[in-house]
C-alpha cells in the first residue's frame, strides 16, 4: 500500500508518496485550483494501490479534493497537526511543505489503526459554526474589557461606537446558537439531557468527535479527549502523570462540564472530596473526575448514535 501524504494550504496543496518501507517515491505540489487537483488526480493513479493522509481533512479548503476523492471511493485518513509535529520534532527541526507532507504519510504508516476518515456535511457545518462561535466569543470578550477600561474622559463617540460591536456581536453569537442548536436536536439530543452541557458544548462534541463508533472502547475515547492518565514507567519507578495529547476542545467541554457540576451536584461534590481523602490534590480530582465524565459521555454517544457519518436533517 503506497500512502499519499498530503499538507494542504488555501492556495496549495503538496503531497508526497511513500512505500510501506517508509520509502519516499515522488511528490508534488499543485495550486489548489481545479487544474492544480486534476494534476494531483492524475498523479496520483500512478501508484495501483494507495491511500491518502491528509492533514487537517476537515478544514474547508480541503473539500473540494475531499469530495473529489470520496466520489472515487479512495480511502482517506484525517491526521491531526499535532501528529505532524510530533515526527517533525523526531527527525529534526526543518520544516516546509514537503516535509510536513512526508511526516503526514509516516504518521499514517505508524499508526494503521487509525480509522478511515468519513465525509460529512452536516458535521463540517458544526465545526464551522463552532469554531466560529469561538472567534466571535473571543471579539465580544475583547471588546467589553475595551469598554470597561475606557477612562470617564474619553469621547462619547468612542463608547457608542464600542458598544455597536458589542450588540453586533451578541446578534451573531445568538444566530449562530440557534443554528447550532437544530443541528443538535437532529443528531444526538441526548447530549442535551447531560448536566454541564448545553448547546454550545453539544455542538463543540459533536464537531469534534466525528463517528464514535472509531473508538474501540471507552478508553480509547478518554484517551482522544486527553482525559486518561498517561503511565510513564522506567525500571521500578512507574508513575501516571498528566495527558497533554488529545483533542483540546473535547478536553475543554469536559473541563466545563466538571466545574458546573461542582457548583450543581452533590454527587460530583462527594466523589471530588472522596479523591482529596484518598490524597489526590484538587487538580488531581478534579482530573479523576474528568475521566470519569468521558465515560458518561462516551455512553450517551453510543446509545445516541449508532455509527457512521452524521445523518443529513430529514
Amino acid at each position: 500500500m503506497i500512502i499519499l501524504g498530503l499538507d494542504p494550504h488555501p492556495s496549495t496543496h503538496t503531497a508526497v508518496a511513500l512505500d510501506a518501507r517508509g520509502v519516499v517515491l515522488d511528490s508534488l505540489s499543485v495550486q489548489n485550483d481545479c487544474d492544480g487537483l486534476n494534476q494531483l488526480w492524475l498523479w496520483s493513479v500512478q501508484f495501483e494501490d494507495h491511500c491518502w493522509a491528509i492533514e487537517g481533512a476537515g478544514n474547508r479548503y480541503v473539500a473540494p479534493l475531499l469530495a473529489l476523492l470520496c466520489a472515487s471511493e479512495q480511502s482517506v485518513y484525517h491526521i491531526h497537526p499535532s501528529l505532524t509535529s510530533q515526527y517533525r520534532a523526531r527527525r529534526g527541526k526543518k520544516k516546509n511543505d514537503l516535509v510536513d507532507a512526508e511526516n503526514v504519510a509516516r504518521v499514517l504508516l505508524a499508526n494503521p489503526q487509525l480509522p478511515p476518515y468519513q465525509l460529512s456535511t452536516q458535521r463540517t457545518r458544526l465545526q464551522e459554526l463552532s469554531r466560529t462561535r469561538d472567534k466571535l466569543a473571543q471579539q465580544r470578550k475583547a471588546n467589553q474589557m475595551m469598554l470597561e477600561a475606557l477612562p470617564d474622559t474619553t469621547a462619547a463617540s468612542l463608547s457608542t461606537a464600542l458598544q455597536a460591536v458589542l450588540t453586533s456581536l451578541e446578534a451573531a453569537l445568538k444566530e449562530l446558537e440557534h443554528a447550532m442548536a437544530t443541528l443538535v436536536a437532529q443528531v444526538a439530543p441526548s447530549l442535551l439531557t447531560l448536566q454541564g452541557i448545553g448547546v454550545v458544548l453539544a455542538g463543540t462534541v459533536l464537531a469534534e468527535m466525528g463517528d464514535i463508533q472509531r473508538f474501540e472502547d471507552v478508553h480509547h475515547f478518554a484517551s482522544y479527549c486527553g482525559a486518561a492518565p498517561v503511565e510513564r514507567g522506567s525500571g521500578k519507578n512507574t508513575r501516571w502523570c498528566v495527558n497533554v495529547g488529545g483533542n483540546r476542545q473535547l478536553n475543554r467541554v469536559l473541563h466545563l462540564m466538571a466545574l458546573t457540576r461542582l457548583r450543581c451536584d452533590e454527587r460530583t461534590k462527594t466523589f471530588v472530596a472522596k479523591k482529596e481523602q484518598e490524597g489526590k490534590t484538587k487538580r488531581a480530582a478534579l482530573r479523576a473526575l474528568k475521566t470519569h465524565l468521558a465515560r458518561e459521555l462516551y455512553r450517551t454517544l453510543q446509545a445516541s448514535h449508532v455509527g457512521g457519518p452524521i445523518p443529513a436533517p430529514s
